[in-house]
């Protein structure tokens, strides 16, 4: 089976061209592959990790939602290197975790508060240049160094200064050392010694989460080797940062700080437009067609849908789910005949689609969605005062000449009397009117009323 099979938004091509990417990174980069909420950032990713692996590389996934719940995410990190050492590494990955669990008390917690030194700061960095290597992390001993320089400093205040003697060690010493390790292992095999982290879901977690991860990933593992690809939403992590730091400076994003290269996933509108063809056809099957003309076809309505998924610039998520709630009613009501494409019309108006396409005009989508009971009690009236009653008004004439085939449909369609009179197409349109779209309608609704959404 090809890596990319599936891929209905196209997005192989944009595959290789990043991965060529990652492959001219020789330091450490962090990488940010930026598109909305249901625009396929999780299928590019999963597919993606298939197509580096197969390319060589060495790939971690991370699910940073899974994680959201610890609360550190350098612990995330690692444990995520760990699980995805070969078999014959594991001892040494347990113990390299176990060390990283030690670390993750006060010594981590530090390195990712450093901002909260204030006006400690010349204390700190003596302490830091003169009695960190010498000490290590004998947290007494350097209580008493620090009440050397800290001119009676009160205790807590020499405590978070030892904490913080104590995190900047961890931070350039001991986890440096951990991760050219867990690095080696990694790549011992590998043509490369580059391991390519693949973090997704990060803007669906707690904002103080998400911000900690960012700023653990490149305060703690900005090592050589290592390659950070996030999936986000920036938009989302962009207002998070707005609501908790405040804004910045015209033209200046929060992403930058902690990005060096942000990519786009774009999703091609002929690719959309065919993939949603394809989805619309997987899904729709109609036992009772309403009328035997190729406007009723199913290959009608999934060109119609195709169309309009573009015309609404609708994501992935949204066409699928629009599309699987019209195939569900078509499996309930098998037993009636159904107009696919009219509930396919009706589908792209509702609240999925945000409603965008009552404000635009029927007949260049769907002609016969023009006839709405108030338009067949339109025509109704008009015959009453025609002495040509085969030729109505301007809605009888823009039905005819727009939608012929609702004059060509099964006698059944047409609620009138079994009497054998051949009625006017106006008494045709009148009586259809009355039902065609509230009955298609009343179907997606009453399927909206028992689905569960997803």
């Amino acid at each position: 089976m090809s890596i990319w099979e599936g891929d209905l938004p196209g997005f192989e091509e944009i595959g290789n061209t990043f991965g060529n990417l990652v492959k001219s990174i020789d330091d450490t980069k962090v990488i940010s592959i930026e598109a909305g909420y249901g625009r396929g950032k999780t299928f590019f990713r999963e597919r993606w990790a298939k197509h580096l692996q197969a390319e060589g590389e060495v790939v971690v996934e991370v699910d940073a939602l899974l994680s959201d719940h610890s609360g550190d995410p350098v612990l995330t990190f690692i444990a995520a290197l760990v699980a995805a050492l070969p078999e014959n590494e594991t001892a040494t990955g347990k113990q390299l975790l176990e060390k990283s669990k030690k670390f993750g008390g006060v010594a981590l917690r530090s390195v990712l508060r450093l901002g909260l030194r204030q006006g400690a700061d010349e204390v700190i960095d003596l302490v830091t240049g003169q009695a960190s290597d010498a000490i290590g992390d004998d947290k007494e001993a350097l209580q008493g160094a620090v009440e050397e320089f800290g001119d009676g400093l009160s205790k807590v205040a020499g405590d978070l200064i030892a904490a913080q003697v104590i995190a900047e060690r961890v931070r350039t010493q001991e986890i440096p050392e951990q991760l050219k390790a867990l690095r080696d292992a990694l790549t011992k095999d590998a043509k490369n010694k580059r391991v390519v982290i693949l973090v997704d879901e990060l803007d669906r977690c707690h904002p103080d989460y998400a911000i900690a991860f960012l700023e653990a990933m490149k305060l703690v593992f900005a090592q050589d080797g290592f390659v950070f690809c996030l999936f986000v939403n920036a938009d989302y992590l962009q207002s998070v940062a707005d609501h908790r730091f405040g804004k910045l400076g015209e033209g200046e994003q929060y992403l930058d700080k902690f990005v060096d290269i942000r990519l786009r996933l774009p999703v091609d509108e002929d690719d959309l437009e065919a993939a949603t063809r394809l989805i619309a056809l997987s899904e729709m099957e109609v036992s009772i067609l309403f009328g035997q003309d190729d406007q009723f076809s199913v290959e009608h309505a999934a060109e119609l849908a195709a169309k309009l998924a573009v015309l609404l610039k609708l994501t992935p998520r949204q066409i699928r789910r629009i599309l699987r709630k019209v195939g569900l009613t078509l499996r309930c009501y098998s037993d009636r005949p159904v107009d696919a494409s009219l509930l396919v019309y009706l589908a792209f108006q509702s609240k999925e689609a945000g409603q965008r396409l009552k404000h635009t005009s029927s007949s260049s989508h769907l002609p016969r969605a023009y006839l709405t009971p108030a338009v067949g009690e339109k025509i109704a009236k008009a015959a009453e005062n025609s002495f040509q009653r085969d030729l109505v008004c301007e809605d009888d004439h823009r039905l005819k000449r727009e939608s012929p085939e609702l004059f060509a449909l099964p006698r059944e369609r047409y609620p009138l009397p079994n009497d054998g009179r051949d009625y006017y197409s106006w008494a045709k349109l009148k009586a259809l009117a009355e039902h065609y779209i509230p009955s298609h309608q009343d179907m997606l609704d009453a399927v909206h009323s028992i689905e569960v959404e997803r």
